[in-house]
């Protein structure tokens, strides 16, 4: 028996074309720069305050640079961040008699382009410091030429005898074991106040070794540190 019934066949549906980004009409084009901007903002308000304090006084001073040489405000290009380094090059330093550092300087440039980009909005070619980075290592050679010495130089190590004398600072009761536990830990770990800072009795794990301590925040890399038991029990960071 043959079935007569007609096999319906659904006409082939051709898929809608892609609206291209250059098409996009004004009203399109204003809300995904208001998307863009509020991303921005959440990652530039999840930075450390030190580091935000950090960029508004690098900002601080391309305004100051700004208002001295008469380049408007948001006007960063590898031209005029040449002529930032220029002039940072020329202002007194951490103290009086002495000069801008180069790691000052260096440090000027990130916090200027990442403020006009994250607070002002500004749309920056990439590589835009490259330039004025350029620029900054030919002056550091010049100065090492000349025996030039600049800021600070490198901080003293701290050494054990020096742990030694504040551990045994530290008076014999609670809030001196806190005190002497957070020291020599911090030593133990090689880390970054703020990493200390953010850790909690959680991220500290007991191992055949001490310890582990996890350092879930840190501006340069998260990573777990073995925390081992000290040859001297006045210096140990895991007995304290």
């Amino acid at each position: 028996m043959t079935d007569s019934r007609e096999t319906v066949v659904p006409a082939a549906t051709t898929p809608a074309v892609p609206v291209r980004p250059e098409a996009y009409d004004t009203a399109t084009r204003a809300a995904l720069e208001h998307i863009d901007g509020q991303a921005v903002r959440t990652v530039a308000d999840g930075r450390p305050e030190r580091t935000r304090k950090g960029y508004a006084q690098d900002w601080t001073s391309w305004s100051k640079f700004c208002a001295a040489s008469g380049v408007p405000l948001l006007a960063v290009t590898a031209g005029t961040l040449v002529m930032f380094v220029e002039w940072l090059w020329t202002q007194p330093g951490w103290k009086k008699g002495t000069c801008t550092a180069p790691s000052t300087i260096d440090r000027r440039i990130s916090g200027t382009v990442v403020s006009a980009r994250a607070e002002h909005g500004v749309k920056l070619k990439d590589g835009v410091a490259r330039l004025a980075r350029n620029r900054l290592r030919q002056l550091v050679k010049e100065m090492e030429a000349n025996g030039e010495i600049r800021g600070r130089g490198q901080a003293p190590p701290l050494l054990v005898d020096h742990l030694a004398a504040i551990s045994a600072a530290c008076p014999d009761n609670l809030m001196g074991l806190r005190d002497r536990a957070l020291v020599l830990r911090h030593f133990a770990v090689a880390g970054r106040e703020h990493e200390l800072a953010a850790t909690r009795v959680r991220d500290y794990a007991d191992d055949p070794g001490g310890l582990l301590a996890d350092l879930r925040v840190s501006k340069v890399r998260p990573r777990v540190v073995p925390v081992p038991y000290g040859s001297r029990p006045a210096l140990c960071p895991v007995r304290a």
